[in-house]
Protein backbone atom coordinates (compact mmCIF):
# COMPACT_ATOMS: atom_id res chain seq x y z
CA UNK A 1 0.00 0.00 0.00
CA UNK A 2 1.35 3.46 -0.89
CA UNK A 3 1.88 6.17 1.66
CA UNK A 4 -1.01 8.28 0.30
CA UNK A 5 -3.54 5.41 0.53
CA UNK A 6 -2.31 4.58 4.02
CA UNK A 7 -2.92 8.15 5.17
CA UNK A 8 -6.40 8.17 3.58
CA UNK A 9 -7.32 4.91 5.35
CA UNK A 10 -6.05 6.26 8.65
CA UNK A 11 -8.24 9.35 8.28
CA UNK A 12 -11.26 7.16 7.45
CA UNK A 13 -10.67 5.02 10.53
CA UNK A 14 -10.43 8.12 12.65
CA UNK A 15 -13.66 9.59 11.24
CA UNK A 16 -15.63 6.35 11.56
CA UNK A 17 -14.65 5.62 15.15
CA UNK A 18 -17.47 5.94 17.68
CA UNK A 19 -15.39 6.86 20.73
CA UNK A 20 -13.86 10.37 20.47
CA UNK A 21 -10.05 10.24 20.57
CA UNK A 22 -7.78 12.90 22.03
CA UNK A 23 -5.72 14.86 19.50
CA UNK A 24 -2.02 15.14 20.24
CA UNK A 25 -0.74 18.48 21.34
CA UNK A 26 1.16 20.84 19.07
CA UNK A 27 4.37 20.19 20.99
CA UNK A 28 4.21 16.48 20.20
CA UNK A 29 3.59 17.22 16.51
CA UNK A 30 6.48 19.69 16.38
CA UNK A 31 8.81 17.22 18.10
CA UNK A 32 7.77 14.44 15.74
CA UNK A 33 8.20 16.65 12.68
CA UNK A 34 11.62 17.80 13.91
CA UNK A 35 12.77 14.23 14.38
CA UNK A 36 11.50 13.25 10.94
CA UNK A 37 13.13 16.26 9.27
CA UNK A 38 16.43 15.58 11.08
CA UNK A 39 16.38 11.98 9.89
CA UNK A 40 15.69 13.04 6.29
CA UNK A 41 18.37 15.74 6.47
CA UNK A 42 20.95 13.21 7.60
CA UNK A 43 20.07 10.92 4.70
CA UNK A 44 20.23 13.74 2.14
CA UNK A 45 23.48 15.13 3.60
CA UNK A 46 25.17 11.75 3.44
CA UNK A 47 24.07 11.12 -0.14
CA UNK A 48 25.11 14.55 -1.36
CA UNK A 49 28.48 14.23 0.38
CA UNK A 50 29.09 11.10 -1.71
CA UNK A 51 28.03 13.07 -4.79
CA UNK A 52 30.54 15.84 -3.99
CA UNK A 53 33.35 13.34 -3.45
CA UNK A 54 32.59 11.68 -6.77
CA UNK A 55 32.49 15.04 -8.55
CA UNK A 56 35.82 16.17 -7.09
CA UNK A 57 37.33 12.80 -8.02
CA UNK A 58 36.28 13.46 -11.62
CA UNK A 59 37.92 16.92 -11.52
CA UNK A 60 41.19 15.39 -10.29
CA UNK A 61 41.06 12.81 -13.08
CA UNK A 62 40.50 15.60 -15.60
CA UNK A 63 43.62 17.43 -14.38
CA UNK A 64 45.60 14.19 -14.58
CA UNK A 65 44.28 13.43 -18.08
CA UNK A 66 45.32 16.86 -19.34
CA UNK A 67 48.77 16.44 -17.81
CA UNK A 68 49.48 13.04 -19.39
CA UNK A 69 48.20 14.21 -22.79
CA UNK A 70 51.03 16.71 -23.31
CA UNK A 71 53.67 15.94 -25.92
CA UNK A 72 55.74 19.08 -26.08
CA UNK A 73 53.34 21.91 -26.91
CA UNK A 74 50.43 19.81 -28.19
CA UNK A 75 47.73 17.73 -26.57
CA UNK A 76 47.38 14.24 -28.01
CA UNK A 77 45.08 11.32 -27.27
CA UNK A 78 47.41 8.57 -26.11
CA UNK A 79 46.83 5.31 -24.27
CA UNK A 80 46.99 6.73 -20.68
CA UNK A 81 44.57 9.50 -21.62
CA UNK A 82 42.13 6.94 -23.10
CA UNK A 83 42.19 4.94 -19.87
CA UNK A 84 41.65 8.03 -17.75
CA UNK A 85 38.79 9.16 -20.01
CA UNK A 86 37.13 5.78 -19.60
CA UNK A 87 37.44 6.11 -15.80
CA UNK A 88 36.01 9.64 -15.98
CA UNK A 89 33.08 8.35 -18.05
CA UNK A 90 32.31 5.58 -15.54
CA UNK A 91 32.59 8.05 -12.66
CA UNK A 92 30.21 10.42 -14.46
CA UNK A 93 27.65 7.64 -14.97
CA UNK A 94 27.81 6.81 -11.27
CA UNK A 95 27.45 10.52 -10.51
CA UNK A 96 24.30 10.76 -12.63
CA UNK A 97 22.80 7.72 -10.88
CA UNK A 98 23.60 9.32 -7.52
CA UNK A 99 21.90 12.55 -8.57
CA UNK A 100 18.79 10.66 -9.72
CA UNK A 101 18.62 8.82 -6.40
CA UNK A 102 19.15 12.05 -4.45
CA UNK A 103 16.32 13.85 -6.23
CA UNK A 104 14.09 10.79 -5.86
CA UNK A 105 14.46 10.93 -2.08
CA UNK A 106 14.02 14.71 -2.10
CA UNK A 107 10.82 14.57 -4.16
CA UNK A 108 9.37 11.82 -1.97
CA UNK A 109 10.10 13.89 1.14
CA UNK A 110 8.49 17.02 -0.33
CA UNK A 111 5.46 14.97 -1.41
CA UNK A 112 5.14 13.44 2.05
CA UNK A 113 5.40 16.89 3.63
CA UNK A 114 2.59 18.23 1.45
CA UNK A 115 0.45 15.20 2.22
CA UNK A 116 0.87 15.59 5.97
CA UNK A 117 -0.04 19.28 5.67
CA UNK A 118 -3.23 18.25 3.79
CA UNK A 119 -2.96 20.71 0.93
CA UNK A 120 -6.54 21.57 -0.10
CA UNK A 121 -7.56 21.93 -3.70
CA UNK A 122 -4.37 20.25 -4.88
CA UNK A 123 -3.76 16.64 -5.78
CA UNK A 124 -0.41 15.79 -4.22
CA UNK A 125 1.55 13.63 -6.64
CA UNK A 126 5.26 13.64 -7.51
CA UNK A 127 4.46 15.04 -10.98
CA UNK A 128 2.46 17.95 -9.51
CA UNK A 129 5.24 18.59 -6.99
CA UNK A 130 7.76 18.82 -9.83
CA UNK A 131 5.50 21.21 -11.74
CA UNK A 132 4.89 23.44 -8.71
CA UNK A 133 8.52 23.68 -7.49
CA UNK A 134 11.96 24.39 -8.96
CA UNK A 135 13.21 20.85 -8.48
CA UNK A 136 12.88 19.92 -12.16
CA UNK A 137 15.03 22.83 -13.50
CA UNK A 138 17.61 22.21 -10.77
CA UNK A 139 17.74 18.52 -11.62
CA UNK A 140 18.23 19.07 -15.35
CA UNK A 141 20.75 21.86 -14.71
CA UNK A 142 22.86 19.61 -12.50
CA UNK A 143 22.62 16.77 -15.00
CA UNK A 144 23.85 19.01 -17.84
CA UNK A 145 26.73 20.39 -15.77
CA UNK A 146 27.82 16.92 -14.63
CA UNK A 147 27.68 15.58 -18.21
CA UNK A 148 30.46 17.99 -19.25
CA UNK A 149 33.61 15.87 -19.73
CA UNK A 150 36.20 14.98 -22.39
CA UNK A 151 34.70 12.66 -24.97
CA UNK A 152 35.55 9.03 -24.10
CA UNK A 153 36.42 6.08 -26.38
CA UNK A 154 37.95 8.19 -29.18
CA UNK A 155 41.24 7.82 -31.02
CA UNK A 156 43.02 9.13 -34.07
CA UNK A 157 44.02 12.65 -34.94
CA UNK A 158 43.07 15.40 -32.55
CA UNK A 159 40.15 17.58 -33.68
CA UNK A 160 37.93 20.20 -31.99
CA UNK A 161 35.36 17.69 -30.74
CA UNK A 162 38.10 15.36 -29.41
CA UNK A 163 40.06 18.18 -27.77
CA UNK A 164 41.08 17.34 -24.17
CA UNK A 165 40.53 21.01 -23.24
CA UNK A 166 36.78 20.30 -23.11
CA UNK A 167 37.54 18.74 -19.75
CA UNK A 168 38.09 22.23 -18.31
CA UNK A 169 34.29 22.51 -18.14
CA UNK A 170 34.44 19.98 -15.31
CA UNK A 171 35.54 22.84 -13.05
CA UNK A 172 31.85 23.78 -13.01
CA UNK A 173 31.27 20.82 -10.69
CA UNK A 174 32.62 22.94 -7.86
CA UNK A 175 29.09 24.35 -7.47
CA UNK A 176 28.41 21.22 -5.37
CA UNK A 177 30.54 22.69 -2.58
CA UNK A 178 27.99 25.51 -2.19
CA UNK A 179 25.19 23.04 -1.45
CA UNK A 180 27.49 21.08 0.86
CA UNK A 181 28.17 24.32 2.78
CA UNK A 182 24.42 24.90 3.00
CA UNK A 183 23.76 21.38 4.32
CA UNK A 184 26.34 21.61 7.10
CA UNK A 185 25.77 25.24 8.11
CA UNK A 186 24.30 26.04 11.52
CA UNK A 187 21.51 28.27 10.26
CA UNK A 188 20.26 25.54 7.93
CA UNK A 189 20.28 22.90 10.65
CA UNK A 190 18.14 25.01 12.99
CA UNK A 191 15.73 26.29 10.35
CA UNK A 192 12.76 24.43 11.86
CA UNK A 193 13.33 26.11 15.22
CA UNK A 194 13.64 29.53 13.56
CA UNK A 195 10.41 29.09 11.59
CA UNK A 196 8.52 27.89 14.67
CA UNK A 197 9.84 30.71 16.84
CA UNK A 198 9.12 33.50 14.33
CA UNK A 199 5.94 32.06 12.88
CA UNK A 200 4.27 35.49 12.68
CA UNK A 201 6.95 36.75 10.28
CA UNK A 202 7.85 35.72 6.76
CA UNK A 203 10.74 33.21 7.00
CA UNK A 204 13.79 33.61 4.73
CA UNK A 205 14.81 31.13 2.08
CA UNK A 206 17.26 28.72 3.68
CA UNK A 207 19.44 28.30 0.60
CA UNK A 208 23.19 28.29 0.00
CA UNK A 209 23.26 32.10 -0.27
CA UNK A 210 21.96 32.58 3.29
CA UNK A 211 24.36 29.95 4.65
CA UNK A 212 27.32 31.54 2.83
CA UNK A 213 26.36 35.00 4.14
CA UNK A 214 26.19 33.71 7.71
CA UNK A 215 29.62 32.06 7.38
CA UNK A 216 31.09 35.19 5.77
CA UNK A 217 29.59 37.31 8.55
CA UNK A 218 31.22 35.16 11.26
CA UNK A 219 34.59 34.43 9.59
CA UNK A 220 35.24 37.00 6.82
CA UNK A 221 39.02 36.67 6.61
CA UNK A 222 39.26 32.88 6.46
CA UNK A 223 36.33 32.68 4.01
CA UNK A 224 37.92 35.22 1.64
CA UNK A 225 41.28 33.44 1.82
CA UNK A 226 39.74 30.08 0.92
CA UNK A 227 37.77 31.61 -1.95
CA UNK A 228 40.88 33.38 -3.22
CA UNK A 229 42.82 30.12 -3.17
CA UNK A 230 40.05 28.34 -5.13
CA UNK A 231 39.96 31.16 -7.72
CA UNK A 232 43.76 31.06 -8.06
CA UNK A 233 43.77 27.30 -8.65
CA UNK A 234 41.04 27.43 -11.32
CA UNK A 235 42.34 30.45 -13.22
CA UNK A 236 45.98 29.36 -13.07
CA UNK A 237 45.05 25.93 -14.46
CA UNK A 238 43.12 27.57 -17.33
CA UNK A 239 46.06 29.88 -18.10
CA UNK A 240 48.52 26.96 -17.94
CA UNK A 241 46.56 24.75 -20.35
CA UNK A 242 46.12 27.41 -23.04
CA UNK A 243 49.50 29.11 -22.67
CA UNK A 244 51.55 25.94 -22.82
CA UNK A 245 50.44 25.40 -26.41
CA UNK A 246 52.12 28.69 -27.30
CA UNK A 247 55.20 28.25 -25.07
CA UNK A 248 56.65 24.87 -24.09
CA UNK A 249 58.51 26.39 -21.14
CA UNK A 250 55.32 27.67 -19.57
CA UNK A 251 54.75 25.81 -16.26
CA UNK A 252 51.97 25.69 -13.71
CA UNK A 253 54.08 27.69 -11.22
CA UNK A 254 54.39 30.54 -13.74
CA UNK A 255 50.64 30.51 -14.44
CA UNK A 256 49.89 30.52 -10.69
CA UNK A 257 52.25 33.47 -10.26
CA UNK A 258 50.60 35.38 -13.10
CA UNK A 259 47.14 34.63 -11.72
CA UNK A 260 48.18 35.79 -8.25
CA UNK A 261 49.63 39.04 -9.54
CA UNK A 262 46.57 39.66 -11.72
CA UNK A 263 44.39 39.25 -8.63
CA UNK A 264 46.64 41.40 -6.41
CA UNK A 265 47.42 44.26 -8.82
CA UNK A 266 44.20 44.38 -10.84
CA UNK A 267 46.17 44.46 -14.12
CA UNK A 268 45.55 41.14 -15.89
CA UNK A 269 47.54 41.42 -19.14
CA UNK A 270 50.99 42.72 -20.19
CA UNK A 271 52.23 42.61 -16.62
CA UNK A 272 55.74 41.30 -17.21
CA UNK A 273 58.22 41.28 -20.03
CA UNK A 274 59.17 37.62 -19.92
CA UNK A 275 55.87 35.79 -19.32
CA UNK A 276 52.59 37.32 -20.42
CA UNK A 277 49.29 35.66 -21.44
CA UNK A 278 49.41 35.63 -25.24
CA UNK A 279 46.41 33.44 -26.15
CA UNK A 280 42.80 34.59 -26.00
CA UNK A 281 41.63 32.12 -23.35
CA UNK A 282 44.81 32.67 -21.34
CA UNK A 283 43.97 36.37 -21.13
CA UNK A 284 40.37 35.47 -20.26
CA UNK A 285 41.68 33.43 -17.32
CA UNK A 286 43.85 36.36 -16.16
CA UNK A 287 40.86 38.73 -16.44
CA UNK A 288 38.72 36.30 -14.43
CA UNK A 289 41.39 36.22 -11.72
CA UNK A 290 41.53 40.02 -11.69
CA UNK A 291 37.77 40.56 -11.50
CA UNK A 292 37.14 37.90 -8.87
CA UNK A 293 40.08 39.19 -6.83
CA UNK A 294 38.64 42.71 -6.86
CA UNK A 295 35.26 41.30 -5.84
CA UNK A 296 36.75 39.39 -2.91
CA UNK A 297 38.77 42.46 -1.90
CA UNK A 298 35.57 44.55 -1.89
CA UNK A 299 33.85 41.96 0.30
CA UNK A 300 36.78 41.95 2.70
CA UNK A 301 36.89 45.77 2.87
CA UNK A 302 33.14 45.92 3.47
CA UNK A 303 33.40 43.42 6.32
CA UNK A 304 36.34 45.33 7.78
CA UNK A 305 34.39 48.60 7.68
CA UNK A 306 31.46 46.87 9.36
CA UNK A 307 33.76 45.66 12.12
CA UNK A 308 35.11 49.20 12.61
CA UNK A 309 31.63 50.62 13.09
CA UNK A 310 30.03 50.84 16.52
CA UNK A 311 27.74 48.03 17.55
CA UNK A 312 24.30 48.35 19.09
CA UNK A 313 25.73 48.62 22.62
CA UNK A 314 28.28 51.31 21.69
CA UNK A 315 26.01 53.53 19.57
CA UNK A 316 24.03 55.06 22.50
CA UNK A 317 27.27 56.04 24.28
CA UNK A 318 28.74 57.57 21.11
CA UNK A 319 25.50 59.44 20.44
CA UNK A 320 25.55 60.84 23.96
CA UNK A 321 29.19 61.98 23.59
CA UNK A 322 28.43 63.62 20.23
CA UNK A 323 25.41 65.39 21.71
CA UNK A 324 27.51 66.72 24.59
CA UNK A 325 30.09 68.03 22.10
CA UNK A 326 27.40 69.80 20.07
CA UNK A 327 25.93 71.33 23.20
CA UNK A 328 29.38 72.57 24.24
CA UNK A 329 29.91 74.15 20.82
CA UNK A 330 26.51 75.80 21.07
CA UNK A 331 27.40 77.21 24.50
CA UNK A 332 30.73 78.55 23.20
CA UNK A 333 29.11 80.26 20.22
CA UNK A 334 26.42 81.76 22.48
CA UNK A 335 29.12 83.02 24.88
CA UNK A 336 31.06 84.66 22.02
CA UNK A 337 27.89 86.34 20.80
CA UNK A 338 27.06 87.66 24.29
CA UNK A 339 30.63 88.92 24.77
CA UNK A 340 30.52 90.75 21.43
CA UNK A 341 27.25 92.48 22.28
CA UNK A 342 28.52 93.44 25.75
CA UNK A 343 31.86 94.78 24.39
CA UNK A 344 29.99 96.86 21.81
CA UNK A 345 27.71 98.33 24.47
CA UNK A 346 30.68 99.08 26.75
CA UNK A 347 32.64 100.69 23.91
CA UNK A 348 29.68 102.89 22.88
CA UNK A 349 29.30 104.18 26.45
CA UNK A 350 33.03 104.92 26.83
CA UNK A 351 33.72 106.52 23.42
CA UNK A 352 31.86 109.43 21.83
CA UNK A 353 31.34 109.85 18.12
CA UNK A 354 32.41 113.47 18.27
CA UNK A 355 36.02 112.63 19.12
CA UNK A 356 36.87 110.63 16.01
CA UNK A 357 34.14 109.78 13.51
CA UNK A 358 36.27 107.53 11.26
CA UNK A 359 37.58 105.47 14.18
CA UNK A 360 34.08 105.15 15.58
CA UNK A 361 32.67 103.95 12.26
CA UNK A 362 35.54 101.48 11.78
CA UNK A 363 35.08 99.97 15.23
CA UNK A 364 31.32 99.83 14.78
CA UNK A 365 31.74 97.96 11.47
CA UNK A 366 34.14 95.53 13.18
CA UNK A 367 31.58 94.82 15.89
CA UNK A 368 28.85 94.32 13.28
CA UNK A 369 30.94 91.80 11.32
CA UNK A 370 31.74 89.83 14.47
CA UNK A 371 28.10 89.97 15.55
CA UNK A 372 26.90 88.57 12.20
CA UNK A 373 29.57 85.84 12.19
CA UNK A 374 28.80 84.71 15.74
CA UNK A 375 25.06 84.74 15.08
CA UNK A 376 25.54 82.47 12.08
CA UNK A 377 27.80 80.14 14.07
CA UNK A 378 25.30 80.00 16.93
CA UNK A 379 22.36 79.26 14.61
CA UNK A 380 24.38 76.57 12.79
CA UNK A 381 25.41 74.79 15.98
CA UNK A 382 21.86 74.95 17.37
CA UNK A 383 20.46 73.53 14.12
CA UNK A 384 22.98 70.67 14.17
CA UNK A 385 22.18 69.90 17.78
CA UNK A 386 18.45 69.81 17.11
CA UNK A 387 18.91 67.60 14.05
CA UNK A 388 21.05 65.16 16.01
CA UNK A 389 18.54 65.09 18.85
CA UNK A 390 15.77 64.38 16.35
CA UNK A 391 17.79 61.50 14.87
CA UNK A 392 18.36 60.05 18.34
CA UNK A 393 14.67 60.29 19.21
CA UNK A 394 13.68 58.71 15.89
CA UNK A 395 16.12 55.83 16.35
CA UNK A 396 14.99 55.30 19.93
CA UNK A 397 11.32 55.42 18.89
CA UNK A 398 11.94 52.96 16.05
CA UNK A 399 13.81 50.62 18.40
CA UNK A 400 11.00 50.95 20.93
CA UNK A 401 8.42 50.22 18.23
CA UNK A 402 10.40 47.15 17.17
CA UNK A 403 10.59 45.98 20.75
CA UNK A 404 6.85 46.60 21.15
CA UNK A 405 6.12 44.57 18.01
CA UNK A 406 8.37 41.78 19.21
CA UNK A 407 6.70 41.84 22.61
CA UNK A 408 3.23 41.78 21.03
CA UNK A 409 4.26 38.84 18.85
CA UNK A 410 5.55 37.00 21.92
CA UNK A 411 2.32 37.76 23.78
CA UNK A 412 0.26 36.45 20.86
CA UNK A 413 2.38 33.31 20.74
CA UNK A 414 1.96 32.83 24.48
CA UNK A 415 -1.80 33.37 24.20
CA UNK A 416 -1.99 30.80 21.42
CA UNK A 417 -0.13 28.31 23.57
CA UNK A 418 -2.37 29.00 26.56
CA UNK A 419 -5.44 28.59 24.36
CA UNK A 420 -4.10 25.30 23.00
CA UNK A 421 -3.43 24.11 26.56
CA UNK A 422 -6.95 25.08 27.62
CA UNK A 423 -8.45 23.29 24.63
CA UNK A 424 -6.45 20.18 25.43
CA UNK A 425 -7.51 20.42 29.06
CA UNK A 426 -11.17 20.69 28.08
CA UNK A 427 -10.81 17.70 25.79
CA UNK A 428 -9.13 15.71 28.55
CA UNK A 429 -11.91 16.61 30.98
CA UNK A 430 -14.57 15.67 28.44
CA UNK A 431 -12.92 12.35 27.76
CA UNK A 432 -12.56 11.67 31.48
CA UNK A 433 -16.26 12.39 31.98
CA UNK A 434 -17.08 10.07 29.06
CA UNK A 435 -14.91 7.35 30.59
CA UNK A 436 -16.58 7.80 33.99
CA UNK A 437 -20.03 7.62 32.43
CA UNK A 438 -19.02 4.52 30.53
CA UNK A 439 -17.67 2.91 33.71
CA UNK A 440 -20.87 3.75 35.61
CA UNK A 441 -22.96 2.31 32.83
CA UNK A 442 -20.86 -0.88 32.83
CA UNK A 443 -21.18 -1.13 36.64
CA UNK A 444 -24.97 -0.74 36.42
CA UNK A 445 -25.15 -3.42 33.74
CA UNK A 446 -23.05 -5.77 35.87
CA UNK A 447 -25.28 -5.17 38.90
CA UNK A 448 -28.44 -5.84 36.88
CA UNK A 449 -26.92 -9.04 35.50
CA UNK A 450 -25.95 -10.20 38.99
CA UNK A 451 -29.45 -9.46 40.32
CA UNK A 452 -31.04 -11.47 37.54
CA UNK A 453 -28.71 -14.40 38.21
CA UNK A 454 -29.45 -14.29 41.92
CA UNK A 455 -33.18 -14.20 41.24
CA UNK A 456 -33.14 -17.33 39.08
CA UNK A 457 -30.72 -19.25 41.32
CA UNK A 458 -32.32 -18.68 44.79
CA UNK A 459 -34.25 -21.76 46.43
CA UNK A 460 -38.07 -21.69 46.99
CA UNK A 461 -39.41 -20.56 50.41
CA UNK A 462 -40.05 -23.29 53.19
CA UNK A 463 -43.88 -23.00 53.13
CA UNK A 464 -43.89 -24.02 49.50
CA UNK A 465 -41.58 -26.98 50.28
CA UNK A 466 -43.92 -28.42 53.05
CA UNK A 467 -46.95 -28.04 50.81
CA UNK A 468 -45.21 -29.94 48.07
CA UNK A 469 -44.29 -32.82 50.48
CA UNK A 470 -47.91 -33.09 51.73
CA UNK A 471 -49.26 -33.29 48.22
CA UNK A 472 -46.96 -36.13 47.32
CA UNK A 473 -48.74 -38.89 49.51
CA UNK A 474 -52.15 -37.81 48.40
CA UNK A 475 -51.15 -38.22 44.88
CA UNK A 476 -49.85 -41.66 45.61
Amino acid sequence: MSRRKLLINLHKIKDESEIPMLEESSNFYSLNSDLQSDKTDRILKLRYMYIVLNGLFGVLLMILELQVSWTGTTLEINKPSKIIRAVIFSSTMILLIQLIDYYRVLISEVTHGWLTKRARGFRVTPINVLKSTTLAPLFWGEMIVCLAQPLPFVSGDNSWWKDPKWGLLMWLRLYMIARLIRDFSTIYNIRATIIRRFKNEIPPKFNWSLSFKSILFKNPLSSCLLLSLAVLLITSHIIYVFEREANANFTFAISFYISFLSMATGWPTDTYDEYNPSTFFGRVGAIMSCVLGLLLLAVLVENFSRLMQANSHQKPLLNHITLLELQEKEKESAARLIQTVWKRWKWQNSVSISHNRSLFNLQEANFCVKYIEYVKTFSRTRRLRKQFQAQITESSSSSESKQAKLMSARIENLEDRIKAIEDNQNQIQQQLSNILQLQQFQIQQQQQFQNQNNFYQQPPPPSQQTQQTQNLPNNN
